[in-house]
């Protein structure tokens, strides 16, 4: 079995995730809605991630705080649980009225293959990441570019394979292609799937203007850091 790369699919991720052969995936970086009615998206995810990831790959995913604990004892069941990297936002927050709670921060959590032994980043990578606040160009639950561009170059290498379940505005594959990634999408939104697409493509027009990131990225959020948090 065999899937064509370099393409966002329309459709449903949970139904059509059978189609892609196991242990074929590098890195899967997706954000998934945060609502609680998407929770089982959240446990298809995690149940394919565990079949479809090869043995060095990492399953990384936006995870709200809401529903963080109930997203975590499903990823248990099929992965083993690697980190739980932070992106704190500046600006503007949304208040989590059930919870009186202003959140300023989301996680990115990080699986691996419950039987991986040696699955590690490309680089040191750093725990919390200063968001570059909204990024709704694409997608009204679009995040900035930087925080795909940093995660993926630090947890695949050029010519793997990455798969966003989720594509909305396309910035997983965006990046993916933009820095030598193969990539696979899947977005049940026509429109929005091509959107997506339009923006892959406009790379290929346009050219990367992208130079690939390095230990300048961390460097930079040290800096950002210093000048936003107080000492």
């Amino acid at each position: 079995m065999s899937i064509e790369l370099n393409k966002i699919i329309t459709g449903d991720f949970t139904k059509l995730a059978a189609n892609i052969p196991d242990s074929s995936i590098d890195l899967i970086f997706t954000d998934p809605p945060y609502l609680g009615e998407y929770l089982p998206v959240y446990y298809s995810i995690c149940e394919h991630a565990a079949r479809i990831l090869k043995p060095s790959g990492f399953l990384l995913m936006y995870v709200g705080g809401y529903w963080k604990d109930d997203i975590m004892a499903e990823a248990r069941k099929h992965l083993k649980y690697f980190w739980d990297y932070i992106v704190w936002e500046p600006g503007n927050s949304p208040v989590n009225w059930p919870r009186k709670t202003i959140a300023r921060n989301k996680s990115i959590m990080a699986y691996t293959r419950r039987d991986a032994e040696n699955a590690l980043p490309q680089t040191q990578v750093l725990s919390v990441w200063l968001g570059g606040g909204e990024d709704k160009r694409f997608h009204v639950w679009g995040q900035d570019e930087s925080q795909a561009r940093y995660f993926i170059t630090c947890f695949s290498r050029p010519g793997d394979v990455v798969l966003d379940c989720c594509v909305g505005g396309g910035t997983t594959p965006y990046i993916a292609k933009k820095f030598d990634r193969q990539y696979l999408g899947y977005e049940i939104d026509p429109d929005i799937a091509e959107q997506a697409r339009s923006r892959v493509r406009s790379l290929t027009l346009h050219g990367s203007d992208g130079l690939s990131p390095d230990a300048s990225d961390s460097q930079n959020q040290i800096s950002l850091w210093a000048g936003s948090v107080p000492g």
